[in-house]
């Protein structure tokens, strides 16, 4: 006869394994360094200005707006970010109103 117990005492042991892992792996993730957040951020800034350029190419006076409310949006929140001070802030939203 088999002895069940030990059966049982395996599956909760190899149930315990594949939750310790899989804990181990959503806990542990590396982070981005601080150098890889900014340049991420600052793409991102620019590729939002790149599809309003895009998509109203052809309404200028619309095209004005949306870049003067881009702008402002975007000087506003890199302002409030942490990872850039005032002058890298100014710089990108230089950078973003000559694209």
């Amino acid at each position: 006869m088999l002895d069940y117990t030990s059966i049982y005492i395996l599956l909760l042991f190899l149930v315990f394994i594949a939750f310790a892992i899989y804990l181990f792996k959503n806990k542990y993730r590396p982070s981005k360094s601080s150098a890889l957040k900014k340049s991420e951020l600052i793409k991102s800034y620019e590729e939002g200005m790149i599809n309003i350029l895009r998509n109203y190419e052809n309404d200028k006076e619309k095209l004005q707006l949306k870049k003067i409310e881009y702008l402002k949006k975007s000087s506003h929140e890199l302002h409030n970010n942490i990872f850039f001070d005032a002058n890298e802030a100014k710089d990108i939203i230089k950078k973003l109103a000559s694209l």
